[in-house]
Protein backbone atom coordinates (compact mmCIF):
# COMPACT_ATOMS: atom_id res chain seq x y z
CA UNK A 1 0.00 0.00 0.00
CA UNK A 2 1.38 3.24 -1.14
CA UNK A 3 1.51 6.00 1.53
CA UNK A 4 2.82 9.78 1.01
CA UNK A 5 4.48 10.87 3.41
CA UNK A 6 3.30 14.33 2.53
CA UNK A 7 2.09 15.52 6.44
CA UNK A 8 5.75 14.56 7.62
CA UNK A 9 8.89 16.33 7.39
CA UNK A 10 10.49 16.40 11.17
CA UNK A 11 13.46 18.85 11.70
CA UNK A 12 16.56 17.74 10.15
CA UNK A 13 19.32 19.92 11.97
CA UNK A 14 21.65 21.78 10.31
CA UNK A 15 23.03 24.87 12.34
CA UNK A 16 25.87 27.41 12.91
CA UNK A 17 25.99 30.07 10.79
CA UNK A 18 29.41 31.35 9.57
CA UNK A 19 31.21 33.83 11.36
CA UNK A 20 29.62 34.68 14.80
CA UNK A 21 29.28 38.34 14.79
CA UNK A 22 32.29 38.69 17.80
CA UNK A 23 31.94 42.56 17.22
CA UNK A 24 28.17 42.18 18.07
CA UNK A 25 28.79 39.80 21.47
CA UNK A 26 28.27 42.56 24.30
CA UNK A 27 29.82 40.12 27.05
CA UNK A 28 32.92 37.90 27.75
CA UNK A 29 33.12 35.43 25.16
CA UNK A 30 33.23 31.84 27.10
CA UNK A 31 34.10 29.43 24.36
CA UNK A 32 31.87 26.54 23.49
CA UNK A 33 32.31 22.51 23.69
CA UNK A 34 33.89 20.65 21.24
CA UNK A 35 31.81 17.73 21.28
CA UNK A 36 28.04 17.18 21.76
CA UNK A 37 26.15 13.91 23.33
CA UNK A 38 23.73 12.84 20.33
CA UNK A 39 20.71 10.42 21.89
CA UNK A 40 22.39 6.67 21.39
CA UNK A 41 20.70 3.53 19.46
CA UNK A 42 16.95 3.08 21.25
CA UNK A 43 16.19 6.32 22.84
CA UNK A 44 11.92 6.32 22.30
CA UNK A 45 10.25 9.27 21.00
CA UNK A 46 7.23 9.10 23.25
CA UNK A 47 3.62 10.70 22.43
CA UNK A 48 1.95 12.69 25.32
CA UNK A 49 3.85 9.76 27.93
CA UNK A 50 6.41 9.21 29.80
CA UNK A 51 8.63 11.94 30.61
CA UNK A 52 11.91 11.65 31.28
CA UNK A 53 15.60 12.97 30.76
CA UNK A 54 17.36 12.47 27.76
CA UNK A 55 14.15 12.41 24.57
CA UNK A 56 11.54 14.38 24.12
CA UNK A 57 7.38 13.87 24.26
CA UNK A 58 5.75 15.30 21.20
CA UNK A 59 2.13 15.38 20.00
CA UNK A 60 2.71 16.68 16.17
CA UNK A 61 -0.55 14.99 14.61
CA UNK A 62 1.05 14.94 11.49
CA UNK A 63 3.87 12.68 12.65
CA UNK A 64 0.98 11.01 14.51
CA UNK A 65 -0.75 9.93 12.16
CA UNK A 66 2.12 8.97 9.66
CA UNK A 67 4.14 6.06 12.16
CA UNK A 68 3.29 4.52 15.32
CA UNK A 69 4.78 5.58 18.44
CA UNK A 70 7.10 5.63 20.00
CA UNK A 71 9.52 6.56 17.35
CA UNK A 72 13.18 5.18 17.89
CA UNK A 73 16.42 6.96 17.44
CA UNK A 74 18.86 5.20 15.84
CA UNK A 75 22.27 6.05 15.99
CA UNK A 76 24.59 7.25 13.12
CA UNK A 77 28.35 6.72 11.70
CA UNK A 78 28.78 9.90 9.97
CA UNK A 79 32.44 11.00 9.85
CA UNK A 80 31.91 13.79 12.61
CA UNK A 81 30.23 10.99 14.80
CA UNK A 82 31.97 9.21 17.25
CA UNK A 83 30.72 6.02 19.62
CA UNK A 84 27.22 6.42 18.23
CA UNK A 85 26.79 9.25 20.48
CA UNK A 86 29.60 11.48 20.77
CA UNK A 87 29.56 14.74 17.75
CA UNK A 88 32.84 16.17 17.13
CA UNK A 89 32.05 19.32 16.66
CA UNK A 90 35.57 20.20 15.25
CA UNK A 91 35.06 17.56 12.23
CA UNK A 92 31.56 18.21 10.92
CA UNK A 93 31.75 18.92 6.96
CA UNK A 94 29.53 22.28 7.88
CA UNK A 95 27.89 24.17 5.27
CA UNK A 96 30.26 26.72 3.81
CA UNK A 97 29.73 30.56 3.09
CA UNK A 98 29.17 33.30 5.38
CA UNK A 99 26.57 35.49 3.42
CA UNK A 100 23.57 38.43 4.55
CA UNK A 101 20.18 36.90 3.19
CA UNK A 102 18.65 39.99 3.65
CA UNK A 103 17.68 42.58 6.31
CA UNK A 104 16.04 40.91 9.55
CA UNK A 105 12.48 42.31 10.52
CA UNK A 106 11.59 41.66 14.19
CA UNK A 107 9.41 43.37 16.85
CA UNK A 108 8.02 42.26 20.31
CA UNK A 109 4.93 43.54 21.26
CA UNK A 110 3.96 43.37 25.13
CA UNK A 111 0.48 42.88 26.98
CA UNK A 112 0.01 42.38 30.26
CA UNK A 113 -0.75 38.74 29.73
CA UNK A 114 0.98 38.20 26.49
CA UNK A 115 4.40 38.25 24.25
CA UNK A 116 4.23 38.57 20.60
CA UNK A 117 7.09 38.23 18.23
CA UNK A 118 6.67 39.19 14.91
CA UNK A 119 8.95 38.89 11.67
CA UNK A 120 10.00 38.08 8.35
CA UNK A 121 11.97 35.18 9.87
CA UNK A 122 15.84 36.01 8.54
CA UNK A 123 18.67 35.91 11.28
CA UNK A 124 20.50 39.13 12.21
CA UNK A 125 23.63 37.13 11.47
CA UNK A 126 25.47 35.67 8.43
CA UNK A 127 24.84 32.03 7.31
CA UNK A 128 26.64 29.46 5.34
CA UNK A 129 25.27 29.79 1.27
CA UNK A 130 21.83 27.97 0.85
CA UNK A 131 20.79 26.02 -1.51
CA UNK A 132 24.07 24.18 -0.51
CA UNK A 133 26.61 24.31 -3.45
CA UNK A 134 27.93 21.72 -5.63
CA UNK A 135 31.33 20.92 -5.09
CA UNK A 136 31.50 21.04 -1.12
CA UNK A 137 31.95 18.97 1.67
CA UNK A 138 28.19 19.38 2.92
CA UNK A 139 26.63 18.76 -0.89
CA UNK A 140 26.86 15.39 -1.21
CA UNK A 141 24.75 14.88 2.28
CA UNK A 142 22.23 17.34 1.43
CA UNK A 143 21.94 16.23 -1.93
CA UNK A 144 20.88 12.80 -1.01
CA UNK A 145 18.07 14.15 1.42
CA UNK A 146 14.58 14.76 0.58
CA UNK A 147 13.59 18.16 -0.37
CA UNK A 148 10.74 19.99 1.56
CA UNK A 149 8.49 20.18 -2.08
CA UNK A 150 8.33 19.26 -5.99
CA UNK A 151 10.27 22.47 -6.26
CA UNK A 152 13.50 21.71 -4.02
CA UNK A 153 13.34 17.74 -4.34
CA UNK A 154 16.64 17.46 -2.84
CA UNK A 155 17.71 18.98 0.41
CA UNK A 156 20.70 21.10 -0.91
CA UNK A 157 18.38 22.88 -3.60
CA UNK A 158 16.31 24.43 -0.13
CA UNK A 159 17.08 28.11 0.29
CA UNK A 160 17.09 30.88 2.81
CA UNK A 161 13.95 32.84 2.66
CA UNK A 162 11.66 35.26 4.61
CA UNK A 163 8.08 34.02 6.27
CA UNK A 164 5.24 35.31 8.23
CA UNK A 165 6.65 34.70 11.68
CA UNK A 166 4.30 36.00 14.40
CA UNK A 167 4.06 34.14 17.43
CA UNK A 168 1.94 34.58 20.58
CA UNK A 169 2.79 33.01 24.05
CA UNK A 170 1.80 33.62 27.68
CA UNK A 171 3.94 36.72 29.19
CA UNK A 172 2.98 35.30 32.68
CA UNK A 173 3.44 31.87 32.18
CA UNK A 174 1.98 28.91 34.85
CA UNK A 175 4.33 25.90 35.99
CA UNK A 176 2.52 22.79 36.01
CA UNK A 177 3.86 19.52 38.15
CA UNK A 178 2.58 17.71 35.15
CA UNK A 179 4.45 17.99 31.89
CA UNK A 180 3.00 18.62 28.09
CA UNK A 181 3.90 17.20 25.08
CA UNK A 182 5.07 19.07 22.38
CA UNK A 183 2.77 20.27 19.47
CA UNK A 184 4.66 22.14 17.13
CA UNK A 185 7.74 21.50 15.25
CA UNK A 186 9.06 24.96 16.48
CA UNK A 187 9.88 24.96 20.37
CA UNK A 188 10.82 28.22 20.84
CA UNK A 189 11.54 31.42 19.46
CA UNK A 190 15.35 33.47 19.78
CA UNK A 191 14.89 36.93 20.72
CA UNK A 192 18.48 37.61 20.46
CA UNK A 193 18.63 36.32 16.35
CA UNK A 194 14.96 36.57 15.35
CA UNK A 195 15.04 33.24 14.18
CA UNK A 196 13.82 29.82 16.11
CA UNK A 197 14.16 26.43 17.19
CA UNK A 198 13.29 23.26 16.20
CA UNK A 199 12.17 19.89 17.36
CA UNK A 200 15.98 17.60 17.31
CA UNK A 201 14.34 14.90 15.38
CA UNK A 202 14.51 13.52 11.92
CA UNK A 203 13.33 10.23 9.80
CA UNK A 204 15.58 9.05 7.79
CA UNK A 205 14.14 5.72 6.23
CA UNK A 206 10.58 6.56 5.51
CA UNK A 207 9.69 2.85 5.04
CA UNK A 208 11.54 1.98 7.53
CA UNK A 209 10.81 4.34 10.50
CA UNK A 210 13.75 4.84 11.30
CA UNK A 211 14.55 8.27 13.64
CA UNK A 212 17.77 9.98 14.18
CA UNK A 213 19.18 12.92 16.07
CA UNK A 214 19.44 15.43 12.99
CA UNK A 215 22.85 16.96 13.88
CA UNK A 216 24.07 13.20 13.57
CA UNK A 217 22.36 12.80 9.95
CA UNK A 218 23.63 15.93 8.04
CA UNK A 219 26.29 18.65 8.35
CA UNK A 220 25.37 22.21 9.95
CA UNK A 221 26.78 25.41 8.89
CA UNK A 222 28.44 27.19 11.37
CA UNK A 223 25.72 29.05 13.50
CA UNK A 224 24.05 25.47 13.98
CA UNK A 225 20.97 26.32 11.54
CA UNK A 226 19.51 25.63 7.94
CA UNK A 227 16.32 26.23 5.87
CA UNK A 228 13.32 23.95 5.32
CA UNK A 229 10.40 25.42 3.09
CA UNK A 230 12.08 29.12 3.79
CA UNK A 231 12.33 28.91 7.28
CA UNK A 232 16.19 28.72 8.88
CA UNK A 233 16.16 27.64 12.36
CA UNK A 234 18.42 25.95 14.57
CA UNK A 235 19.32 23.02 16.06
CA UNK A 236 22.32 21.16 18.20
CA UNK A 237 24.89 23.96 19.38
CA UNK A 238 21.91 26.02 18.55
CA UNK A 239 23.18 29.00 20.61
CA UNK A 240 26.77 29.40 18.45
CA UNK A 241 26.37 32.62 16.73
CA UNK A 242 23.69 34.38 19.63
CA UNK A 243 25.48 37.67 20.48
CA UNK A 244 24.87 37.75 24.20
CA UNK A 245 26.84 34.76 25.78
CA UNK A 246 27.20 36.61 29.19
CA UNK A 247 30.01 36.16 31.48
CA UNK A 248 32.02 33.35 32.50
CA UNK A 249 30.96 32.88 36.18
CA UNK A 250 27.74 33.89 35.90
CA UNK A 251 24.27 32.75 35.37
CA UNK A 252 23.84 32.34 31.08
CA UNK A 253 21.67 35.13 29.66
CA UNK A 254 17.93 34.97 28.28
CA UNK A 255 18.50 33.48 24.71
CA UNK A 256 14.78 33.36 23.78
CA UNK A 257 11.19 32.26 24.90
CA UNK A 258 9.75 28.37 24.97
CA UNK A 259 5.95 28.14 23.32
CA UNK A 260 5.32 27.64 26.87
CA UNK A 261 6.25 31.07 27.99
CA UNK A 262 9.26 30.45 30.21
CA UNK A 263 12.29 31.58 29.21
CA UNK A 264 15.17 29.57 27.23
CA UNK A 265 18.95 30.72 28.65
CA UNK A 266 22.07 29.42 28.11
CA UNK A 267 24.36 26.04 29.04
CA UNK A 268 25.16 28.14 32.38
CA UNK A 269 23.80 27.97 35.71
CA UNK A 270 24.46 29.35 38.70
CA UNK A 271 27.83 30.88 39.15
CA UNK A 272 28.52 29.97 35.64
CA UNK A 273 28.56 25.93 36.39
CA UNK A 274 27.91 24.54 33.28
CA UNK A 275 24.67 22.39 32.87
CA UNK A 276 24.27 18.79 32.43
CA UNK A 277 20.96 16.95 31.84
CA UNK A 278 21.06 15.38 34.96
CA UNK A 279 20.95 19.19 36.70
CA UNK A 280 17.83 19.57 34.80
CA UNK A 281 14.26 17.97 34.93
CA UNK A 282 12.56 15.92 32.46
CA UNK A 283 11.55 18.91 30.02
CA UNK A 284 15.31 20.46 30.05
CA UNK A 285 13.81 22.91 32.96
CA UNK A 286 14.65 23.99 36.61
CA UNK A 287 13.27 26.46 38.91
CA UNK A 288 16.01 29.22 39.73
CA UNK A 289 17.02 33.05 40.04
CA UNK A 290 17.01 34.55 36.57
CA UNK A 291 16.36 37.81 34.96
CA UNK A 292 13.20 37.95 33.85
CA UNK A 293 11.94 41.38 32.30
CA UNK A 294 14.58 43.16 34.13
CA UNK A 295 14.41 41.75 37.26
CA UNK A 296 15.82 39.12 39.21
CA UNK A 297 12.99 36.69 39.63
CA UNK A 298 13.16 32.64 41.38
CA UNK A 299 11.35 31.13 38.83
CA UNK A 300 11.29 27.99 35.90
CA UNK A 301 12.82 28.32 33.21
CA UNK A 302 14.72 25.70 30.33
CA UNK A 303 18.33 25.98 29.39
CA UNK A 304 20.14 24.83 26.07
CA UNK A 305 22.91 22.52 26.47
CA UNK A 306 25.17 20.20 24.67
CA UNK A 307 23.53 16.86 25.71
CA UNK A 308 19.99 15.63 23.78
CA UNK A 309 17.55 16.84 23.34
CA UNK A 310 20.21 19.83 23.77
CA UNK A 311 16.44 22.16 24.52
CA UNK A 312 13.06 21.85 25.91
CA UNK A 313 12.11 17.93 25.80
CA UNK A 314 8.48 18.90 26.85
CA UNK A 315 6.76 21.94 28.55
CA UNK A 316 5.99 22.66 31.71
CA UNK A 317 3.70 25.33 31.17
CA UNK A 318 -0.25 24.68 31.53
CA UNK A 319 -0.68 26.93 28.41
CA UNK A 320 1.61 26.05 24.93
CA UNK A 321 1.05 27.88 21.70
CA UNK A 322 0.35 26.20 18.80
CA UNK A 323 1.96 27.32 15.73
CA UNK A 324 3.40 25.91 12.14
CA UNK A 325 3.72 28.74 9.51
CA UNK A 326 3.66 25.97 6.99
CA UNK A 327 0.86 24.85 4.52
CA UNK A 328 -2.25 23.73 5.93
CA UNK A 329 -4.93 21.84 4.57
CA UNK A 330 -8.22 21.62 5.96
CA UNK A 331 -7.10 23.01 9.36
CA UNK A 332 -4.08 20.65 9.54
CA UNK A 333 -0.27 20.81 8.56
CA UNK A 334 0.74 19.19 5.82
CA UNK A 335 4.40 19.93 6.84
CA UNK A 336 5.24 19.90 10.81
CA UNK A 337 7.99 17.55 10.50
CA UNK A 338 11.37 17.21 8.27
CA UNK A 339 12.22 14.12 6.67
CA UNK A 340 15.72 12.82 5.00
CA UNK A 341 16.43 9.66 3.11
CA UNK A 342 20.01 8.74 2.20
CA UNK A 343 18.72 7.43 -1.10
CA UNK A 344 16.49 8.28 -3.91
CA UNK A 345 12.89 7.30 -3.26
CA UNK A 346 9.89 7.35 -5.93
CA UNK A 347 8.26 10.36 -6.62
CA UNK A 348 4.21 11.48 -7.52
CA UNK A 349 3.53 13.73 -10.20
CA UNK A 350 3.69 16.53 -7.33
CA UNK A 351 7.51 15.67 -6.19
CA UNK A 352 6.06 14.46 -3.14
CA UNK A 353 7.78 10.77 -1.94
CA UNK A 354 5.94 7.35 -1.80
CA UNK A 355 6.54 4.86 0.39
CA UNK A 356 5.23 1.61 -0.08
Amino acid sequence: MIKKLKDVFIAIGIGFSLLCISSAVSAEDTGFPTKLRSAPTGTQITYNTAFVRNTMSTCIAALDAAFNYPVTITAQNTPWMSNGTTVKVNEMDYVSGNVWNGPSVFKTTLTSTSRNFKGNGLPNHKTGIYPVQQGTAAYPYYHAALGDNASHPTADLIPIGTYDLNITIPRNPVYSDTPSCMKSLIFGVVTQTHAVWHLNLANTQGQANEWVDPIAALPNDQCWGHPYNNEYHYHGLSWKCFPNQGRKKQHSPLFGYAMDGFGIYGPRGEKGVQLTNTDLDVCHGHKGWINWDGKSVYMYHYHVNNEFPYGPGCYRGTNQTYYDSFTTVNGASVRSTHQHWPTPIARDAYGDPLVH
